[in-house]
């Protein structure tokens, strides 16, 4: 399905919503006031190595989003993670359509950002997500082979049955090279000539 930059006048509300209602679920139980996440979004936007994709279905749906920057635009995060990332390209996002989940669109979504990122000069990935949350882990440790290099504990503001808490939780931050993909792309290339020629 074809993915694209957001469109700032067409996108937000869908953005929005989509953001919402992802991390309203566990392990998160989070609430959001839309207008505040539309400055946020805006103010990202405006940065001039922020990346903002969404994933968007055949009858034009946006279904995910992927937005990175560089990682020293999270102070708390660059503060934490090895000397030798400090200028990492930081994956800040990565929200899916629950109904649209297990189809590969967090993986494509990733890929998209990762590719670009590559072409402007970084060769680093970081990234921070919750201890529970297995899918993000297992996307860059098990698939692109990056390492958990710190942890870190915060408390977070979560409703869980209606009930507003202080809940603490342990963030993982993990840091790996970005895949040479304009490499990858031509050995396939190569692999796929090779495999249609004939050979005496």
């Amino acid at each position: 399905m074809p993915i694209r930059p957001l469109n700032l006048e067409t996108d937000m509300e869908r953005i929005i919503a989509l953001y919402r209602s992802c991390f309203a679920e566990p392990p998160w139980f989070e609430r959001f006031d839309p207008r505040e996440l539309e400055v946020e979004f805006r103010e990202i936007l405006s940065w001039v190595d922020a990346i903002f994709l969404v994933e968007i279905d055949q009858i034009g749906e946006i279904i995910g989003v992927a937005i990175g920057f560089h990682v020293c635009r999270k102070a708390d995060v660059c503060e934490l993670i090895p000397q030798g990332d400090r200028n990492s390209f930081y994956v800040a996002e990565l929200f899916v359509d629950p109904t649209r989940r297990t189809h590969g669109v967090c993986k494509r979504l990733n890929e998209a950002l990762l590719r670009i990122a590559r072409k402007c000069g970084y060769s680093r990935v970081s990234v921070r997500t919750s201890v529970l949350q297995l899918a993000i882990q297992h996307l860059f440790v098990a698939r692109l082979g990056c390492t958990i290099v710190a942890r870190q504990e915060v408390t977070s503001t979560k409703w869980i049955d209606g009930v507003e808490q202080q809940v603490p939780d342990t963030r993982v931050l993990m840091t790996g090279a970005i895949p040479d993909y304009a490499r990858c792309d031509r050995e396939q290339e190569d692999k796929r000539l090779y495999q249609g020629c004939w050979r005496r």
